[in-house]
């Protein structure tokens, strides 16, 4: 059998095939149109545009800090484009997100922790609260060691103290008995177990208890602050103490105990 024949019997075996499975030889034709009808639809749906240059931002390795590494995982997730240059271009910038406002609170919080002197001197603080702790906790149980001696009125007020100006132009006291204040000694041994609940009204009209949390440059100091202070009215001796609190430094005080 000849070439030609071969062909003939292949092309007649074929058309014959399809005459009889007609859905199949309809899906044969209609599916490459169908394709080309769907291309030219997408075609017409979708006008060509222009197309400006991307400038994609910048993705910080972790080696530039582990804020600017995350924000651009994040921030560039969809992997915008601009059609300016963006801020991470500019030499010497690793993040475009400079100005957001997890930026500016980790600044600040930079700033807070690092370069604040007030909190730097939290660590002081708390050496001295620790040193403070051991040594109450020593004399609860040795309170032998620093009976009869006392911190001095004067050297624990602020440097800018107002309590002194206070006594001597809105109470009034006299120099004296202002001068017997604060020169006398507070005895820490009385505060060991906490601070006792009594006013200052009922200190100072008990000499009994003036000379139990106070020593006196003189026996004197005794009888003239009680004379003076206690005849003031309960609003006067709530504001020196309220003056007194407020003009206590404890920088001054935690070293000293």
């Amino acid at each position: 059998m000849g070439t030609i024949s071969q062909v003939r019997l292949l092309l007649w075996k074929n058309w014959t095939v399809r005459k009889r499975q007609k859905m199949r030889f309809f899906m044969e034709i209609m599916w490459p149109v169908m394709l080309f009808i769907g291309l030219v639809w997408l075609r017409k749906a979708n006008p060509l545009y222009r197309q400006h240059e991307c400038h994609f931002p910048n993705k910080a390795m972790p080696s530039a800090g582990v804020l600017p590494w995350i924000q651009g995982i994040f921030c560039n997730a969809n992997n915008p484009c601009f059609q300016h240059p963006t801020r991470g271009e500019s030499p010497g910038l690793v993040s475009n997100y400079n100005n957001s406002i997890l930026i500016r609170f980790w600044s600040d919080a930079q700033e807070l922790l690092l370069n604040d002197p007030e909190f730097l001197h939290l660590g002081r603080v708390w050496r001295e609260l620790s040193s403070m702790t051991k040594f109450i906790r020593a004399i609860r149980t040795h309170p032998e060691w620093i009976a009869g001696l006392g911190v001095t009125v004067e050297d624990i007020l602020k440097d800018d103290e107002m309590l002194t100006s206070y006594l001597l132009r809105d109470v009034p006291l006299s120099e004296s008995v202002v001068h017997q204040l604060v020169k006398a000694k507070i005895r820490p041994e009385q505060f060991v177990y906490g601070t006792p609940d009594l006013r200052l009204r009922d200190i100072s009209c008990s000499q009994s208890l003036l000379e139990r949390f106070l020593i006196f440059p003189s026996r004197h100091g005794v009888y003239a602050v009680h004379s003076a202070l206690c005849p003031l009215k309960p609003s006067q001796l709530e504001s020196i103490e309220e003056k007194f609190y407020a003009d206590v430094d404890m920088f001054k005080l935690l070293p000293m105990v």
